[in-house]
């Protein structure tokens, strides 16, 4: 800025902006305007003056070079026309000016140097008479105050060092204190003579001097040395001697002293010093409105140092505690207005959202929280900060919402999302009708005679029947399932799990069996799915009669024809009067049991009398094939099963007896419900097998339970049906909320989509859990959504850690290989071992799901196959070991066959005992006895 201020005056004749302007022509002025782009279209000379003016003394670097640069290209000098000072013409003046005074030689030169630097036409006579007379009283106060030993302050007090003398207990010592006089009479002092002031001010700093030491006497024998409040007597002894001078009696106490008083007495800790300011911080908490987590600040308090050392000294309550709190006070209610403000405002601006007032305040907590600081202040800053976020972020909820109204009209309709099904005009029958009335095989027989068709089975075993069924007489059929496919080229038959389904391949016929799984609270939407979108002319549904209503209500709102045709079971059912003890089992008998550790438990105890069979939901398909055919062909007597084999296992089963009237659900132990007891009852006398069948129990009263149930009207299914997404759908979601998250989409799917029709978004915890996994890594959607519709055993540590291990795999694209079990003897040992042989079966399940489907990276298949089979013929032999039993899991001592509980009594006893010793001690703590 100095060198633009040189340059020019380089074209001004060497005077300034200010005065060399005026002589630039208009024309020139109108140049420069137009240069700088402030031309407002006047030409009047003296605004345009105005104008360069104002801009240059705004001091922008920019707009200065750009007026240097102008005069510069223009090349002009516009001189100064006043003549210059002649050299020596000002010290002519002030020596011509000073003959009319009477000075000495030191004021001459003194006062040249006070006019040499100042123009010659504004140095007058008036001026040098004032600077002398200046001059004159600063050098008699300089004498004065060195006569006085002092200092005279603004506004004429002498400011003196006085030395007081302190007796103290046995100590005696003196300090040296600041003393001011009153204001002296600024008159007296220019026209009284040194030798009148001296003396007199001398007099008064005498008595000035003698009042402090009297008022430093008074204050002495007024401290408590032995008993003071704050202050140990070494602590006033040490203070005193060591306080620098000043003007109070006391002094300030040090910082070590300060911080030992605030500590002791108050439990506040000195955190930060300054020069005359200590500052306490405190940490705080705030409770806000909607948030449980409190806000955390750091109150702080500044003090004086020299009045709480005043405080300190008096002995006075000191005053901070109450302090604290009331800005603590302040401090939170100005934090709360200010939140308050904000929340209102924010709220204005989301007025179309409706939002709740604590969605309102979680969203405005996110925006702010990261911008606080430690003090609970919203400056206008944040404020501004946060409200553009906000409005961001309202801008994208608009739009979010306005794409999930349009995805929700695109959806709502569910048959729609199955195009190729509305293109045929299908034909639906219903067989319905109980156990063992001839439903599936009358549509098995329709679906022999068909061109092409679909067999939909709800088990992997019952569709790998029907494939061998189709393939007996003759079919040219593939097999389907997760895991497993055998594919004939020349198929015109596929027979499938229901899951396996492809909408997109037209087939003459389909038959979907079990329909009444439609309620399954897991797997129902897979019926749905199909009822709605099997791409077939004829649809042929099997179930039992209370499914029923739930396909007239289907068929109603698909709008297509349906046929009913009623079956009658074909051997007689009947309930048993009296309980079979079960030393009393005869052979072709099944034992129902609802839990793997109690079928297990059943099977030991009827291994000692019977040859006995097993079959649990968890062992794998291989394995429950080979304990049925053990049964069927007569190598056992007995087959103990849970309801895994309530749908579609042909088994010689003469009777069948009910172990427990009670399960569990998935969700709580719950009774039996007449449907199901129905349904697992017509597993008895199959036609063909026997003549009729018999249905009891083991105790009285699981008997009459089941009495009760079977007799019971069963209780139709009921509206409205899980329906899920498949690939498309998620895709659709994807594209119109431009979301890549499948956690999402799957989220949004089952919470927020309502379709016409009975439907709703099914319950898909499983695919939740794993979406949320593939959802960490950088994954196509296609590959997310084949994991997380893969058959994911999320309860078992071991199929879980497999699948973190795959996935993790696939983001890098390399290779999968099987990892087999490294030990595996010929039978387990323990319930343990065989629960370990059943998970790794589920993990060959979902290796061998994941080759189909993922071939490339999933190059094990064959080897996943033959540790299957081992792993099978593992779990086969252990089953048939009639030492198999559960243990303790404390000891692990044998457990009694029909032990409810998962520990042996001894263990039980010893931890009861060991509970009862640890209340005694306890007791004994909280109520000793009183002892002489």
């Amino acid at each position: 800025m100095i060198k633009l201020n040189q340059s020019i005056r380089h074209f001004f004749g060497d005077e300034g902006f200010d005065e060399g302007i005026e002589r630039v022509p208009t024309e020139s002025l109108i140049a420069l305007a137009h240069t700088l782009g402030i031309f407002t279209g006047t030409t009047d000379k003296t605004a345009l003056i105005k104008n360069f003016r104002r801009l240059w003394s705004e001091g922008e670097s920019d707009s200065r070079e750009m007026i240097v640069a102008f005069f510069k290209n223009e090349g002009k000098i516009y001189p100064n026309p006043k003549p210059k000072e002649r050299p020596h013409e000002r010290e002519e003046k002030i020596d011509e000016l000073l003959e009319a005074f009477e000075i000495t030689e030191t004021e001459r030169r003194d006062l040249h140097a006070s006019f040499i630097d100042i123009r010659t036409r504004k140095i007058t006579a008036e001026k040098i008479a004032g600077k002398l007379e200046h001059i004159r009283y600063t050098k008699k106060r300089e004498a004065l105050e060195k006569a006085l030993e002092g200092k005279f302050n603004f506004d004429d007090t002498l400011e003196y060092y006085a030395p007081i003398t302190y007796h103290i207990d046995t100590e005696t010592f003196t300090k040296i204190h600041v003393l001011k006089t009153p204001p002296l009479n600024e008159k007296r002092l220019h026209e009284e003579a040194l030798e009148v002031l001296v003396p007199e001010i001398t007099e008064l700093k005498s008595a000035l001097t003698q009042q402090k030491q009297e008022q430093t006497n008074l204050f002495l024998s007024s401290l408590n040395l032995a008993s003071h409040r704050y202050l140990t007597k070494e602590q006033i002894i040490a203070s005193l001697k060591s306080a620098p001078p000043s003007t109070q009696t006391y002094g300030a106490l040090t910082l070590e002293i300060l911080r030992e008083v605030l500590t002791h007495h108050l439990h506040t800790p000195l955190t930060s010093i300054g020069s005359d300011d200590l500052i306490i911080e405190i940490e705080k908490q705030l409770i806000l409105p909607y948030r449980e987590e409190p806000l955390e600040y750091t109150l702080s308090l500044h003090l004086d140092a020299h009045e709480l050392s005043r405080q300190i000294w008096n002995e006075e309550e000191l005053t901070i505690t109450t302090m604290v709190e009331k800005q603590s006070v302040q401090e939170e209610r100005a934090f709360l207005d200010e939140l308050h403000h904000l929340i209102e405002e924010c709220r204005t601006r989301s007025k179309l959202l409706e939002m709740s007032d604590q969605a309102l305040y979680e969203i405005v907590y996110e925006l702010l929280i990261p911008y606080l600081t430690h003090t609970p202040h919203i400056s206008s800053k944040t404020t501004r900060r946060v409200l553009f976020s906000f409005d961001q972020r309202n801008a994208n909820e608009l739009l979010k919402r306005q794409r999930q109204a349009l995805l929700a009209r695109t959806v709502r309709d569910f048959k729609n999302l199955f195009p190729l099904a509305r293109s045929l005009r299908r034909r639906l029958i219903f067989h319905t009708g109980p156990t063992n009335s001839g439903k599936t095989y009358t549509a098995f027989q329709q679906l022999k005679k068909a061109g092409t068709g679909y067999y939909l089975a709800p088990l992997r075993l019952l569709a790998l029947e029907g494939y061998e069924t189709l393939r007996e007489d003759g079919v040219n059929a593939s097999l389907i399932t997760g895991e497993e496919q055998l594919l004939d080229e020349d198929a015109t038959h596929l027979s499938s799990t229901i899951e396996m389904l492809s909408f997109e391949t037209e087939v003459d016929c389909c038959v979907i069996d079990e329909v009444q799984m439609i309620d399954d609270r897991d797997r129902g939407w897979a019926w749905a799915n199909a009822i709605i979108g099997a791409p077939a002319k004829t649809v042929i549904m099997t179930g039992s009669p209370n499914a029923k209503e739930a396909v007239i209500a289907l068929a109603e709102y698909l709008g297509e024809p349906l046929e009913i045709v009623e079956f009658e079971r074909k051997n007689p059912l009947e309930l048993l009067k009296s309980v079979t003890p079960i030393d009393a089992i005869e052979p072709k008998t099944a034992v129902i049991a609802f839990t793997r550790s109690n079928a297990l438990r059943l099977k030991q105890q009827l291994s000692k009398t019977y040859k006995t069979s097993v079959i649990y939901g968890n062992l794998s398909p291989e394995v429950r094939r080979e304990e049925a055919r053990r049964f069927r062909e007569g190598e056992t007597d007995i087959l103990v099963a849970t309801d895994a084999i309530s749908m579609g296992l042909n088994l010689p089963i003469k009777t069948l007896l009910f172990s427990k009237a009670d399960k569990f659900d998935g969700q709580s132990q719950r009774n039996l419900t007449a449907t199901e007891v129905r349904q697992i009852s017509g597993r008895a006398g199959r036609y063909g097998l026997s003549e009729k069948g018999y249905v009891g129990a083991l105790t009285g009263d699981v008997l009459k339970t089941i009495t009760t149930l079977f007799t019971k009207a069963i209780d139709p299914i009921t509206l409205p049906f899980n329906v899920m997404a498949n690939f498309d759908h998620i895709m659709l979601v994807s594209n119109i909320l431009e979301e890549k998250s499948l956690s999402n989409i799957v989220d949004f799917f089952v919470e927020n989509m309502k379709f016409e029709g009975p439907f709703r978004a099914a319950n898909l915890e499983s695919m939740q859990e794993a979406s949320a996994i593939v959802d960490r890594y950088d994954l196509d959607m296609r590959t997310k959504y084949t994991l997380a519709t893969a058959p994911l055993s999320t309860s078992s540590p071991l199929v879980m850690a497999a699948f973190e291990r795959y996935v993790r795999a696939l983001e890098q694209k390399k290779p999968i290989a099987y990892i087999p079990p490294q030990r595996l003897g010929h039978y387990a040992l323990s319930m343990e071992e065989l629960q370990e042989a059943e998970d790794r079966i589920k993990e060959i399940s979902l290796y061998l799901w994941l080759s189909y489907r993922l071939g490339e990276f999933f190059v094990d298949a064959e080897k996943a196959r033959t540790f299957r089979g081992e792993l099978n013929r593992f779990i086969e032999n252990s089953l048939q070991q009639s030492h198999f039993v559960p243990r303790c899991k404390t000891c692990g001592k044998p457990l009694a066959p029909n032990s409810e509980f998962a520990i042996c009594q001894s263990c039980f006893n010893n931890l009861n005992r060991a509970k009862g010793q640890q209340n005694s001690t306890e007791a004994r703590k909280r109520f000793p006895s009183n002892r002489r």
